[in-house]
């Protein structure tokens, strides 16, 4: 008899097998599902003031992290940074023209992969599958 698996488990596999095919989406754009997740950030932030700091609460990460993410961005070209108007200490970062030309094929990759991860679901299941993951999101997030 074979033994259960456990959400944490299955959510573990899901998220390996996701960015595995987000990332050989990418890969011929110079990017990783991390880096389009990040680039996508910017673009919702739109004219909005960035920070390094808002990208490390935003995505969970400690600050060299995002100073590494952002290093490798800004030398592919798809980032600047520099020092803040309103506060010296902090770096803004802004998307650049480059960002614009893969814009596009970041979403239709981001579209495919969902299209493929919802196959075989009901409008109905749908909107279920979210509440449930939504819940397990806020029940995962208590500290």
């Amino acid at each position: 008899m074979d033994s259960p698996v456990f959400p944490g488990d299955l959510f573990k596999m899901i998220n390996i097998l996701f960015v595995a095919h987000a990332d050989a989406a990418l890969r011929p754009l110079g990017l990783t599902c991390a880096q389009s997740d990040l680039l996508e950030y910017l673009a919702e932030r739109g004219a909005e003031e960035t920070t390094v700091q808002d990208i490390g609460q935003h995505f969970h990460l400690k600050h060299p992290t995002v100073i590494g993410f952002l290093h490798r961005l800004e030398q592919k070209g798809f980032v600047t940074s520099s020092v803040s108007q309103r506060d010296r200490r902090c770096r803004v970062i802004r998307l650049t023209e480059k960002f614009d030309e893969v814009q596009r094929v970041m979403r239709e990759t981001r579209d495919t992969i969902d299209a493929r991860v919802t196959r075989g679901f009901t409008a109905e299941e749908l909107i279920q599958l979210e509440e449930y993951l939504s819940r397990v999101y806020h029940n995962i997030s208590e500290v």
